[in-house]
Protein backbone atom coordinates (compact mmCIF):
# COMPACT_ATOMS: atom_id res chain seq x y z
CA UNK A 1 0.00 0.00 0.00
CA UNK A 2 0.96 3.51 -0.69
CA UNK A 3 0.99 6.01 2.39
CA UNK A 4 1.04 9.70 3.25
CA UNK A 5 2.07 10.74 6.38
CA UNK A 6 1.53 14.52 7.21
CA UNK A 7 4.26 15.21 10.30
CA UNK A 8 6.66 13.35 11.36
CA UNK A 9 6.46 14.00 15.19
CA UNK A 10 6.56 11.27 17.72
CA UNK A 11 3.61 9.53 16.20
CA UNK A 12 4.08 10.22 12.50
CA UNK A 13 7.61 9.49 12.92
CA UNK A 14 7.26 5.93 14.88
CA UNK A 15 3.99 4.96 12.42
CA UNK A 16 6.33 5.60 9.39
CA UNK A 17 8.92 3.18 10.47
CA UNK A 18 6.65 0.47 11.25
CA UNK A 19 4.95 0.90 8.11
CA UNK A 20 7.39 1.16 6.34
CA UNK A 21 9.21 -2.65 7.72
CA UNK A 22 5.56 -3.86 7.35
CA UNK A 23 6.51 -3.51 3.45
CA UNK A 24 4.37 -0.26 2.64
CA UNK A 25 5.73 2.64 0.22
CA UNK A 26 5.81 5.62 2.68
CA UNK A 27 6.43 9.24 1.86
CA UNK A 28 6.07 11.37 5.01
CA UNK A 29 5.55 15.32 5.04
CA UNK A 30 7.10 18.06 7.24
CA UNK A 31 7.83 21.73 7.28
CA UNK A 32 10.43 21.51 9.91
CA UNK A 33 13.71 19.60 8.42
CA UNK A 34 14.68 19.06 11.51
CA UNK A 35 11.83 17.08 12.48
CA UNK A 36 13.19 13.72 9.69
CA UNK A 37 15.94 12.91 12.31
CA UNK A 38 13.27 11.10 14.44
CA UNK A 39 13.03 8.56 11.17
CA UNK A 40 15.45 5.80 11.65
CA UNK A 41 18.90 5.45 9.97
CA UNK A 42 17.87 2.99 7.69
CA UNK A 43 14.02 4.82 6.80
CA UNK A 44 14.21 3.94 2.73
CA UNK A 45 10.92 5.93 2.29
CA UNK A 46 10.53 9.85 1.05
CA UNK A 47 10.86 12.63 3.46
CA UNK A 48 9.77 15.78 2.16
CA UNK A 49 9.98 19.01 3.14
CA UNK A 50 6.76 20.95 2.75
CA UNK A 51 2.61 21.57 3.60
CA UNK A 52 0.57 19.09 2.91
CA UNK A 53 -1.82 21.62 1.88
CA UNK A 54 0.50 23.29 -0.62
CA UNK A 55 -0.56 23.30 -3.96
Amino acid sequence: MKVVIMGCGRVGAQLAALLEADGHTVAVLDKDAGSFRRLPVNFGGIALLGNGLDE
